[in-house]
């Protein structure tokens, strides 16, 4: 799909389908103006019959009948001008993809309207991610799938081809991209997506994008002393991964990226109830966000050092499963007492974290699906942030705030560590349901040593009931690909 720029009269582009945003309570002006008395009145006339008012989300359209270019226009609603703001807009682009999808139209051309709240490169960049994210559906193993036939799309409004706005274009493909293919990665079944697997994409994703790629298989994380994750992998008959990606962009800085990529995730002999037990695919979506986003940087060629470590396992029960009681030992030497099988994020996670340690970077920030405390405390509207470090918090808040990606930070006191203390070991990994998700990042962080650490917890985020971009039911989202490649950019500066 190839998105470009024009400088042209939205009457004379030569699409199929032409879509224009409208704020609600504005009158038409400039090329949408024009463009209405090239339509004989055809959209003023529906807000005077109030038929569209531009209220958020609401839709209008007509068939030109050969009076302009565009065979189609369909009116989007932006809502009052005041409240549109960057977030709102890359999902104005979602909506504009959900037209194009619903409509099933080869060529898109999108205009807004003028005096938007950024740059033209960022309008660019956000519309372009989002009409990208949008417009993507999984049909991957339907017997009926559906053709994906928009083949372009083009922004108007913009500038020039080759101007401004252009490096936006690039920055919004390459982001949704990766987008795309952690969410197309999330929607895939565990009997077609185990740590074999993903391990497998991830070696595609460095000979694709020009990094290295590290396999650790069960025999060399024995070798290297990581009980945890091969304990949790244990009672699957795929065992476990830990994946070490190397992106060399320059300077004498690393960022670690950390990801928990639980291919399923039944509970272990702690097991889940059934239902809704299908969702837990989706637990190796904090593995797949930083997947996406090393390959969104080095196609960006970021300039600053990012190593990309996931842990990959399945946790299921059989014999040989890992028990409630059980003892093991980190990567860095740390005990952990298995109260519950079922918090097995953090334990794979104390292998990864204290690896990313070990090999000396300068910042190490994780990703994972950990708690449902997370969608109790913030919904499926933000993703929680426990840090050890107030510098490296702020700017995972900007990244996350310049990547239009909701991010709150939640406390840690002293007072929390009594709650995981083991009689018997280290620690234990399930401390009851008292600050659970504050009380999961901190115990992750109890192997990070030193390095300043930032636990992102997107349980809430990763997948939702319902896309606001697409529309679609319960779906991966990508969420982190895009805060994890503003951070890389600003601790590259």
């Amino acid at each position: 799909m190839h998105v470009h720029i024009q400088n042209i009269s939205p009457g004379d582009v030569a699409v199929e389908l032409l879509v224009v945003g409208v704020f609600e309570g504005e009158p038409l002006t400039g090329s949408l103006k024009n463009l209405d008395t090239r339509l004989s009145g055809a959209l003023s006339n529906a807000m005077g019959r109030k038929e569209f008012t531009g209220k958020w989300r609401e839709q209008w359209g007509t068939a030109t009948i050969d009076r302009v270019a565009p065979q189609r226009i369909v009116a989007v609603g932006l809502g009052q001008r005041n409240l549109f703001d960057r977030p709102r807009l890359r999902l104005a682009g979602g909506l504009c993809g959900q037209v194009a999808r619903r409509l099933r139209s080869h060529n898109l051309a999108v205009i807004l309207p003028d005096e938007l709240p950024c740059s033209p490169a960022d309008i660019a960049e956000l519309l372009t991610d989002g009409l990208l994210v949008g417009y993507w559906r999984f049909d991957k193993y339907s017997s009926v799938a559906g053709e994906h036939p928009l083949a372009e799309i083009t922004l108007l409004g913009v500038g020039e081809p080759g101007g401004e706005a252009a490096p936006g274009v690039q920055r919004g493909e390459i982001t949704a991209r990766a987008e795309n293919l952690v969410r197309e990665w999330g929607m895939r079944p565990a009997n077609k997506l185990y740590p074999e697997i993903l391990a497998q994409e991830a070696v595609r994703q460095g000979q694709a994008h020009g990094f290295s790629v590290d396999v650790f298989d069960e025999n060399k994380l024995r070798e290297m002393g990581m009980e945890a994750i091969l304990g949790v992998g244990g009672g699957s008959a795929h065992p476990p991964r830990l994946v070490v990606m190397r992106y060399q962009g320059g300077g004498s800085r690393t960022l670690a990226l950390v990801g928990k990529g639980i291919t399923f995730d039944a509970g272990g002999i702690s097991l889940k109830l059934p239902a809704g037990m299908e969702e837990m695919k989706f637990d190796m979506l904090g593995a797949g966000a930083v997947l996406g986003a090393l390959g969104a940087l080095a196609d960006l060629k970021v300039p600053i050092n990012v190593v990309g470590i996931v842990a990959l396992a399945q946790n299921v029960p059989s014999g040989s499963a890992i028990l409630p009681g059980d003892v093991i030992k980190a990567f860095n030497g740390k005990t952990i007492e298995v109260t519950n099988t079922d918090a097995e994020g953090r334990v794979v996670l104390a292998d990864a974290v204290s690896y990313a340690a070990h090999l000396g970077v300068d910042w190490i920030v994780e990703a994972s699906t950990l708690t449902g405390a997370a969608v109790v405390v913030l919904g499926h509207e933000a993703t929680c942030l426990v840090a050890t470090n107030d510098s490296l918090a702020s700017l995972v808040l900007q990244a996350a705030e310049s990547a239009c990606e909701r991010v709150w930070r939640l406390p840690i006191y002293p007072e929390y560590k009594r709650l995981y203390r083991s009689n018997t070991a280290d620690l234990k990994n399930s401390p009851g349901r008292e600050a659970g998700t504050i009380t999961a990042g901190m115990i992750i962080a109890e192997f990070a040593g030193s390095v300043p650490y930032a636990h992102l917890d997107i349980a809430g985020t990763a997948w939702t009931p319902k896309s606001p971009l697409n529309g679609t039911k319960s779906g991966p989202t990508g969420v982190m690909v895009r805060t994890f490649v503003k951070l890389a950019d600003m601790l590259s500066r």
